[in-house]
């Protein structure tokens, strides 16, 4: 109470400027490595990998700063913080001495502006001091009645920094071309009764009835490809006239309007189950209770729609897409850089987005996948001499694409423009926008087709590979020692294999004809299949190797389960029967993301009660930065995934798990309850969207299917699996 700490976040805060990382004529060296994989020789064609094709590091997603509250009150009772994620709105309250103290928040979609209220029962008295604070280089002013804190992010990343000489502890630079992305934060009070002043040490209120701050962020960030600082956007009359814009509305009004933006997206679906619900003690004490007793039925319910909130929150029209942290990071040298890991981690971020109709906040993602198909050709031409685009395992608000710096085992990984492919062709599948596949999701496609077409080659019984390859991040044992490249992976080949399948649909329905859809046509069917290894389970690379680690986090093989569906129990029993047992010998434990990815692998799989096994698993308790256990996952009290430490993807894969659970969509085929656990035994959903188009109803009691109810949409077979 005494001292309250906010922090804040800007989705375009980032460290450096645009930049040309990628390495002249690496392709000579990549031409070499793959002669020595193609000689078995893997030990050399990765230290030749690690040498010469790793470049620097993408840039860091950084924090704006911090706003505290300091208030002359040292002790209160009743304290309660809420954050109310049907409505997006937060409130702390607490009594002191009889009275009740309210501070109420919420953040406004429509005005763009942080809104926080400060009241007490009985017209009591309420004094404070706001002031603003950043780890980063800053300054304090006031403009009018208007208190404001202009920052600048750093030249480059910490982990840039610490590794090339020429950078190590260099955080800014006095030469234009080097400055990087400045912001400034408003402050802009309004108050009922009392005094308030405002100078650059703050905003000072004095005996008020009640107090009103709106908080504003505005960047000098321009484009991707537009220097900040050299060719930035206006951002300092810009941060002042969103706070004062704000202000000239009543708090009740921006409230409600608020409310109503915030939940036409979250009122479409709904989801409960019947049974226990223990939502009337916190949630810090429910999740240690659920480790126990394992009976609270609407703990599932509130992880599910929690990450719906974080969805509508972290990801709207205009803005960024979501990072490795959402968009919440505290750290000027946060974990991973809190970058766009793109070999699992971004794509998971937005697993539920277009099941639980949410189209629009997929369009950021769009957004990133486009610009980085830009860039993605030079990186296609330096390290490949292929057309097209291509992008590694990293990316940031630069939309970097080159190999970064590193262990082969995740550098070395040219498969994400392909993945991202997806999200393309799943947002025309669930909206059956005809114009975005034409002008959007199609050239961008066929541009990564391009490259995967430039870069294959038969291997000695004549299929297309794409070599060397590796398996991200998994490594495996040669001589007893670990290596991570291969001459081809599982995960890149199904990654392949999906794309060309997805440019030749996208073909048909466009009516397109193309030198590239022809080459794709006559290559798909050429491509390595996937394959069962003598153990039963799915190969993860080209020859049979012994994992170093038999129970890694990546399952980077079981893409063709999922995301993709090129692996179905109906469709190719045997294949999914080697992906049992692939998971089967991974084991269950892992971090939270890894937790999360499983859920949906045994949802596919039909098998609902392992599926919630795992989703059990992900809401254990985790305290602080790593657990007892160092390496398992979990929840965090504020329910966001623990890695540990903090990852947000861990959230979305376990509300993409519950769709999974409840319905599943191929564009063919509409499943209904493929995978509910028998603890499930009455519940219903609302609102989900299928591939197609439809919107689903389900209701269940008893563990049957008592209601369906399927609107809009293209017409699909329907299976009720209950």
């Amino acid at each position: 109470v005494c001292e309250e700490n906010i922090n804040l976040n800007y989705d375009e805060l980032w460290t450096g400027f645009p930049r040309n990382d990628n390495k002249s004529f690496a392709y000579r060296d990549y031409f070499k490595a793959r002669e020595l994989a193609y000689q078995s020789r893997y030990a050399e064609a990765q230290e030749l990998i690690e040498e010469k094709i790793a470049s620097k590091d993408v840039a860091a997603y950084m924090p704006a700063g911090r706003l505290t509250i300091t208030r002359k009150q040292k002790s209160c009772v009743s304290y309660k913080r809420l954050l109310d994620i049907g409505s997006a709105c937060a409130e702390i309250s607490y009594n002191q001495k009889g009275i009740s103290f309210f501070n109420e928040y919420f953040l406004s979609g429509v005005r763009d502006c942080l809104v926080m209220r400060f009241s007490a029962e009985r017209m009591q008295k309420i004094s404070f001091t706001a002031q603003l604070s950043s780890e980063l280089k800053c300054g304090f002013g006031k403009d009018g009645t208007t208190y404001y804190m202009d920052g600048e992010c750093p030249f480059d990343s910490p982990s840039n920094r610490r590794r090339f000489p020429d950078e190590r502890g260099k955080m800014y630079s006095d030469r234009d071309a080097e400055r990087g992305i400045c912001y400034r934060i408003a402050v802009h009070p309004i108050v009922s009764g009392g005094e308030c002043s405002v100078d650059e040490n703050g905003v000072r209120v004095e005996n008020a009835n009640e107090a009103v701050l709106f908080l504003a962020v505005e960047s000098s960030f321009n484009g991707f490809n537009r220097h900040p600082y050299m060719d930035g956007k206006p951002f300092r009359e810009e941060a002042l006239r969103k706070a004062r814009d704000a202000a000239l509305f009543h708090f009740g009004y921006l409230q409600k309007e608020h409310e109503s933006d915030y939940k036409k997206y979250y009122d479409r679906v709904s989801f409960r189950l019947d049974g226990k619900s223990r939502s009337d003690i916190p949630t810090d004490k429910r999740l240690n209770r659920f480790e126990k007793e394992k009976d609270d039925c609407g703990l599932y319910a509130l992880l599910f729609n929690f990450g719906r909130y974080l969805t509508i929150c972290g990801s709207r029209p205009g803005s960024q897409a979501m990072n490795l942290q959402g968009i919440w990071n505290n750290q000027i040298n946060p974990p991973w850089s809190s970058d766009y890991t793109i070999n699992i981690n971004t794509e998971m971020n937005y697993f539920p987005t277009l099941s639980c109709d949410l189209a629009e906040m997929n369009l950021p993602l769009i957004e990133l996948i486009r610009e980085m198909s830009v860039n993605g050709r030079e990186t296609a031409k330096a390290y490949y001499d292929a057309g097209g685009f291509c992008a590694h395992h990293n990316t940031d608000i630069w939309r970097a694409c080159q190999p970064v710096d590193g262990k082969a085992q995740w550098l070395f990984w040219p498969m994400s423009g392909g993945w991202l492919c997806r999200h393309l062709f799943e947002h025309y599948e669930y909206t059956n926008d005809l114009s975005f596949l034409r002008q959007t999701a199609y050239p961008i496609m066929l541009a990564a087709a391009e490259f995967y077409l430039d870069v294959l080659t038969p291997d000695r019984n004549g299929y297309l590979i794409f070599a060397p390859s590796t398996s991200p991040e998994n490594s495996y044992l040669l001589e007893n020692k670990e290596y991570s490249v291969s001459l081809t992976s599982t995960m890149t080949m199904s990654i392949i294999r999906e794309l060309f399948s997805n440019v030749l649909k996208s073909a048909s329905i466009l009516r397109e004809r193309s030198e590239t859809v022809n080459r794709v046509r006559e290559a798909l069917p050429k491509l390595l299949p996937l394959r069962i290894g003598k153990d039963g389970r799915l190969t993860e690379w080209y020859d049979e190797m012994k994992e170093s680690e038999p129970h890694h986090r990546h399952i980077s093989h079981l893409y063709a389960l999922h995301p993709s569906h090129q692996i179905t129990p109906d469709d190719t029993p045997e294949l999914a029967a080697a992906a049992i047992k692939t998971l089967e010998a991974r084991g269950d434990d892992g971090t939270g993301w890894s937790l999360g990815w499983k859920i949906n692998f045994w949802a596919r799989l039909y098998d609902g009660d392992h599926a919630l096994k795992l989703l059990d698993m992900q809401l254990r308790p985790v305290v602080g930065a790593y657990h007892k256990i160092k390496k398992r996952g979990g929840t965090y009290p504020n329910l966001f995934d623990a890695h540990p430490p903090f990852q947000i993807d861990g959230n979305f894969g376990a509300t993409s798990g519950i769709v999974e659970m409840l319905m599943q969509s191929d564009g063919d085929t509409i499943r209904i309850l493929p995978a509910l656990p028998d603890r499930w035994k009455s519940g219903e959903v609302k609102g989900l969207r299928a591939k197609g188009g439809a919107k689903v109803d389900i209701k269940w009691k008893d563990g049957k299917l008592v209601d369906c109810k399927i609107t809009g949409g293209k017409k699909m077979k329907i299976i009720k699996c209950r």
